[in-house]
């Protein structure tokens, strides 16, 4: 089967998954698809293998009607103290290998999002029902009790206080935390949000390629977004693709005619047309 083959494979395997109801989808399925995306070796077995490994690690400490806070805790040595899942120093912070789930298992470093990915995975299999926390500019784990959990501080308890000052870290005093933020995040809502960091790595670096790819699986699960075929165009004709890129951003300019940037658009259709290939 040819790359182009394989990753069609690989986008409709996505789309099949975030087409389920929230609470069905497979969260580390759906990350290792976004890790293959323009990857044909990868296969998910490992990776998933090695979930599970540290979960049976975990097991293997508890005995039975041990409490969910033993549970957790025993998680935490698992994953922040002995196998030292820690989140990238600032130079390394934009990796593209930080959101993606076997690299992540692998090298034990990943974005907040991602090592918070593995540490519900692991937790699902042991029975806690915790779930993700989208804050603005970090993201956390919530469970029981209304504990909060910091993956990218090894596994530190977080207070109101503390969140405020993630916050502030991330994206200075302007924002003001309050409790409306710990709403859980829905699993596809984190696909999301892996989606769009790699997104950002990817235009930073300007590899097009990559974030063309990006972009697709964006709009497998947000198909009413025309924002995509818009980003989808501008990226075609960055690659020389000037017919497709001409094709999308005419899709764009039908369904967002008055958008705040069509003249912007019709002028790089101008550009683009001119040199259709």
């Amino acid at each position: 089967m040819s790359p182009d083959a394989l990753r069609a494979a690989n986008r409709a395997r996505f789309a099949r998954l975030v087409a389920r109801p929230d609470s069905e989808i497979d969260l580390a399925e759906g990350a290792l698809c976004i890790a293959a995306d323009g990857r044909p070796d990868l296969e998910a077995g490992p990776s998933i293998e090695r979930l599970d490994r540290l979960a049976g690690l975990v097991r293997s400490r508890l005995d039975d009607g041990d409490p969910a806070a033993v549970v957790l805790e025993r998680l935490h040595d698992v994953l922040y103290r002995e196998a030292a899942f820690r989140p990238p120093t600032a130079a390394t912070f934009h990796d593209p290998r930080n959101s993606q789930l076997d690299r992540v298992l692998v090298r034990r470093i990943g974005l907040p999002i991602s090592l918070a990915i593995v540490e519900l995975e692991a937790a699902w299999r042991l029975g806690l029902r915790l779930h993700g926390i989208g804050l603005p500019g970090h993201f956390i784990v919530g469970g029981p009790g209304r504990v909060l959990i910091d993956p990218a501080g090894g596994g530190q308890r977080l207070t109101p206080d503390d969140c405020q000052a993630l916050l502030r870290r991330s994206l200075g005093e302007g924002v003001l935390f309050h409790a409306g933020m710990l709403r859980p995040t829905g699993r596809r809502q984190i696909l999301v949000r892996v989606l769009r960091n790699l997104r950002s790595v990817h235009l930073a670096s300007r590899d097009w390629p990559a974030a063309l790819g990006i972009v697709e699986l964006l709009a497998v699960v947000e198909p009413g977004d025309p924002d995509h075929a818009r980003d989808r165009g501008l990226l075609l004709g960055r690659m020389g693709r000037f017919t497709e890129a001409v094709t999308c951003l005419g899709q764009y300019l039908v369904e967002r005619p008055e958008g705040h940037d069509a003249d912007d658009v019709k002028q790089v259709i101008g550009i683009f047309a001119g040199r259709r290939n």
